[in-house]
This record gives C-alpha cells, structure tokens and sequence, in this order.
C-alpha cells in the first residue's frame, strides 16, 4: 500500500530551506496517467494479484516519471517500491519536513503556556529519532548521487534541532514559576477539608450547581464546583508571579463570570442570620438572589485569605538530586501536577516501561495519546525530590512507587554510572550492553546454556521448510529452546525468524556494562532482526528495538502466556539460575519416563 510510503510535505520541505536536486532526480515507472491516477506496473506481468492494485498495467506499457512531481497522483493502493539507497534519502527528507511542520504548529499554538504543554510539545522529539535518521543517511551515502543531498539534509536536521530547543526555551520561560507553583498546589491540597471550601460549596448547592458552560459532544452535563473554579485561578495567578491581591481580584472575577444570570434554587443554602431585611424586596425569589450576590464574594475572599495563609513558595536551591521517573514522557492528563520535570536535564538514555492506553474519556477529552511509554531519570532541585518522596510514602501501599530518588549530582563522569545504576532498577538491560568487550561468553553464561540444553528437548532431525516450522512452532508455544550454542544457531533462528515475528517470546541474558559487574534478567518481546552479531527484541513488541550480543544470551523461548494474565504483563523479570548439570557419562536427564508398575514398563 502507498499509505506505508511517506509523502513529503511541500510546505516542511519549503520551511527547511533546503535543494536536494539527487532527490527531485528519483524517478519511477509508472503506467497511466494523463486524465487518471498512475499505477506502479507488476514486474511479473501479472496484471491481477490478490496483494496489489488490479488496474496496473504490464511494466512493458510503463514510463518513468519523477517521483516528487507525481506522488499526490499515484494510486493508494499501489506499492512503491525504491532502491535501498534512495528509499533512505526519501524517508529522511519527509521525516524531516515532518518535524519542521510539527515545529511550525508548535509555535503557532495559543494556548496558555503550561508545564503539561511543555511536556507534550518536548515528546514530539521521541527517543530514538536522531538514530534512525543517522541511520538513513548512512544508508543514503552508500549512492556516492545522494551524498550531497544527505551532506544537506544532515545540517538542516541539526539546524531543525537547534530551533526546536530554542522554542522550548522559549515556551519554558512563559511557564508558571516552578517553586510558586509548587507551594500553591501544597495550599490548596492542605486546605481540602477546610470551612471555606464547605461554604463554597454551599453556594455552588444554593444554585443547583448549574453551570453556564454548555456540554461538549459525549460530555455529562457540567456541574459548577465553586471551590475547583477558586483554587484553578487562584493557582495559576500565583505560580505566574501575581501578588495576594490580584490573585484574589481573578478568583472573584471568574466567580462572577460563572454566577452571572444565575437563580437561587434552594434557600436553605442561604447564611443564617439573613444579611438584608425580606420586606425590602418585591418577592421571596428576589430577597434570595440579593442574598446571594452578598454571599458569594464575601466566601471567596475568605478562601483566597485561607489560602494565602498556607501559601509558602519553596526555597530554590542550587543542588540537584538523580530522580528515576517512571512512565515518561509526562504527557497524560495525570501527570499535570508533575510536568514540570519535563523541563530537567535528562541524564543516559531511556529505557521501557510499559505502553499507554486512552481507554476513559477524561484520558481521551484531554488530549492524552496511546503509545510506548519509558523511563527516564532527570537532574531535579533536590527540595522537589524530596517532597516527591514524602508525597510517594504517604499514598496507599497498592499504589505502584513511580519515582525513585538517586543522589546528589555532582557533575561528573559520576553522574552517567549513577543514571544507568538508577535505569536498570526499571529495566535490566541498557543499549550498549556487552558492546565493547569480547564476542566471547563468559563462563557462566557457558555453564547456563548447559544447563539449559540438559532440560531441554532434543529437536528432531530433518531438512527441509517443515522441519523449520515445526521447530520454530515448538519454540514459539515454550515446548523448546533456541541456545546459541553452535555456529550455526543464528543461521538456524534467522530461517525461523518469519515463523516468530508476532509471537511473544523470552529472553535470558546477562546485563550490565561489562562482566564483571553483571546481573540476569529474563526480557519479553518480539524478535524484530537476526544479524550475525545478535538479535533485536522489541521489548513487549511496542518499543523500539533493542540489540542483545549474542554472547550475552542463554536461550531464547515462547511465551504464549504473556499476554493473558489478569495484570500489566511486566516487560522483564529477574532470571532465576539454574543448577550447573554433572559433567560425568551417565543417562541423559530428561530423555525418558518411566512409571514404575505401569503394565508397559520394562
């Protein structure tokens, strides 16, 4: 399908300011045209397929035509298909024009400036990008044709990075003061159960909680909560560096906004002793709204003086302290009170976590999005920790801890070994991993394959695509193993890899930098390449790949069971190890079963 194809945004493309004649040059064959769509041709000369477009015509009618010109105009349903080399210089540059349209819309957006926002417009530069960029570029510059224009696309890449951090400097600066909008949020947690919140809510019950705004499409009707409205303004006027006065002038103004037009429904809601004489008004219904409009700013003045009074902004202070923040990026909806992390530096790579899922409304009407989510640890201020950690002992023992306190950051070479200690309590197993030592395993890695082949069951011998399948169904429903145990064991999972592309399977592996100081670990994912290096898992089949050395690898197997339990299936485990088997001659263990009395016993 063309879908799979990228198309490269004119507009991006214009904004990058950038010529690529070697990629205006790319020409395809083409059948059609004219006054109709164009269609890529079968090579075959097969004019009808059940996986291709049934009006193109034989490659023998075709004629080239280049590809930037006459891309709107190509048939959906028609596959396009490049060299390897220009294929990589195509996605480069609609990857790239891409993010230039996303930066346009980034600055574009007037919607008021919030950590949330920060959150979720630095998530657009997802991990992984710079490399598979590189990585096309590199496979670009193998056609010395396309080397110039990779040369090109490189440095508007870096140009396109630089204004993309610029900006988030930019929207950083218009955001609300981090340690004003932390000791506001601390006062209005701890005024919660408060008389001025009852009275507000009186008021908001003395209306019929009705509220002027209309409902959205699919949206319960909206209920008017006085004390929610107060606090919001209160707290953003405050974290933006607004005095005590003002901050209350905006609360009253937006409780005005909100009560305009409004009807007293229930007069038992009222204050006792009433505040103005019942003859003075035509009715009983008049005598009430007066009453009201009385009340109502008198209580929220209270609020905001209540508020005042538990409103003590944070000392800054200069050290930094190491935070594992699980679930990162902090875009969703949830993580508001905590966004402003986003903005600290982060320190070595992420890592996986998990995957997010938009399965209720208020996740869905916020703005929350589906996708792989990681984990990550920032240099923070170190009273925020802090308080994080206070805020994290004090939630319920079913709660999952998200954030995990490291030390001080002192700036140096420290710092990374601290970062990786920190991650791999999220997930074992770094990139990087066993990179940069020996292709040769070591010896306990040696002594866990022997294990691992004693218990396990001989495969059959055989030639041929069936015996392939059988082994490679074996493996995938956990009956057998992959050890790599032989030089011909990645050929052998190479030959299996399309049988086990979409199943889930597991990995034992010894992690850590080097051998030395190492742990075990059991990873779960789907098996996305064979080289003859290793293997790429992509940890719980929505993450990007992750290269394992095959030196570091016991055995690879199914798991069929993953998915199906009743909780979040865990992307890793610890390994449990295995007893080293005898090394004298003796039966094989395993091999055979005997029930001793059984009638066919011998």
């Amino acid at each position: 399908m063309r879908r799979a194809f990228p198309e490269i945004s004119g507009r991006g493309l214009a904004a990058l300011g950038t010529e690529l004649p070697a990629l205006a040059a790319i020409r395809v064959a083409l059948t059609g045209g004219r006054s109709g769509k164009f269609h890529v041709p079968h090579p075959d000369l097969r004019r009808f397929s059940s996986d291709a477009c049934r009006f193109a015509k034989p490659a023998a009618e075709a004629s080239t035509h280049p590809l930037v010109e006459v891309f709107a105009q190509i048939c959906k349903k028609c596959d396009i298909v490049l060299p390897k080399a220009p294929d990589a210089l195509w996605r480069a540059a609609a990857f790239a024009a891409q993010r230039q349209d996303q930066l346009d819309r980034c600055r574009t957006d007037r919607e008021p400036q919030t950590w949330l926002g920060y959150a979720r417009h630095a998530a657009r530069w997802a991990p992984g990008d710079d490399e598979q960029f590189r990585r096309w570029l590199d496979t670009a510059r193998t056609d010395s044709t396309l080397a110039a224009d990779a040369a090109v696309l490189a440095d508007a890449w870096q140009q396109l990075a630089a204004q993309f951090r610029g900006f988030l400097e930019e929207y950083a600066a218009q955001c609300p003061e981090v340690e004003a909008y932390n000791g506001a949020r601390d006062a209005v947690r701890r005024c919660a159960d408060t008389d001025q919140r009852r009275e507000l809510d009186q008021i908001g019950a003395a209306v019929g909680n009705l509220s002027r705004r209309r409902a959205r499409m699919y949206e319960p009707e909206p209920r008017l909560d006085v004390w929610t409205l107060v606090c919001g303004v209160w707290l953003a006027a405050r974290s933006r560096g607004r005095g005590a006065e003002q901050s209350a002038d905006l609360a009253r103004a937006a409780v005005a906004d909100e009560l305009k037009g409004a009807r007293v429904r229930d007069v038992t809601r009222l204050p006792v002793p009433p505040r103005t004489p019942s003859d003075r008004h035509a009715d009983p219904a008049a005598w009430a709204d007066a009453e009201l409009a009385l009340w109502w700013p008198q209580a929220v003045t209270a609020a905001c003086t209540r508020l005042e009074e538990e409103f003590e902004a944070e000392s800054a202070a200069m050290s930094a302290r190491l935070l594992l923040v699980r679930d990162w990026p902090l875009t969703g909806t949830r993580d508001t009170p905590v966004a402003y992390l986003a903005a600290s530096p982060v320190l070595g790579p992420v890592v996986p976590h998990g995957h997010r899922e938009v399965d209720d409304y208020v996740s869905w009407s916020g703005g929350d999005t589906a996708g792989p989510s990681y984990a990550a640890v920032v240099a923070a201020p170190a009273h925020l920790v802090a308080k994080l950690e206070r805020e994290q002992a004090a939630q319920p023992s079913h709660y999952e801890p998200r954030f995990t306190a490291g030390g001080p950051v002192t700036g140096g070479a420290a710092d990374q070994a601290a970062a990786e200690a920190l991650l791999r309590q999220a997930f074992p197993f770094l990139p990087g991993d066993g990179d940069r030592e020996p292709s040769t395993p070591t010896d306990e890695v040696l002594e866990q394959r022997r294990a691992r082949r004693a218990a396990d069951r001989p495969w059959r011998d055989g030639a041929g695509e069936e015996r392939t399948y059988r082994i490679a169904s074996a493996l995938r429903d956990g009956y057998g193993c992959w050890i790599p145990d032989s030089p011909q064991a990645l050929a052998e999972l190479e030959e299996m890899a399309p049988w086990l592309r979409w199943s889930a399977l597991r990995l034992d592996v010894l992690c850590g930098r080097d051998a030395e100081q190492h742990s075990w670990a059991t990873l779960f994912g789907t098996l996305e390449a064979v080289d003859s290096a290793g293997i790429a898992l992509n940890p719980g089949g929505r993450h990007l790949p992750l290269h394992v050395p095959v030196h570091r690898i016991v055995a690879l197997t199914g798991a069929p069971h993953w998915e199906h339990s009743q909780q979040i299936p865990a992307l890793w485990q610890p390994y449990q190890l295995l007893p080293t088997p005898p090394t004298g001659p003796g039966p094989e263990p395993g091999r055979l079963r005997v029930v001793p009395g059984s009638a066919g016993a011998r």
